[in-house]
């Protein structure tokens, strides 16, 4: 139980860094919900590297629900 409230005080304290870093700051993820991959991203760059990144993790989650 620990452990899952360090996780989160780093996530938070990650994101209060990055609030307070430069204004040049790019950012982007991928949110996997079932199959579906949702992908956001602060500039045009960052969201094809999330397209990118979705892909190779579907393909990855469908070699493992195969094995």
């Amino acid at each position: 139980m620990d452990l899952i409230f360090l996780g989160i005080a780093l996530i938070f304290i990650g994101i209060a860094l990055l609030g307070l870093s430069a204004n040049n700051v790019q950012y982007g993820g991928v949110i996997i919900v079932g199959p579906f991959p949702i992908v956001f991203g602060s500039s045009p760059d960052m969201a094809i590297l999330g397209v990118v990144l979705a892909v190779i993790l579907v393909i990855f989650m469908l070699i493992l629900v195969r094995w």
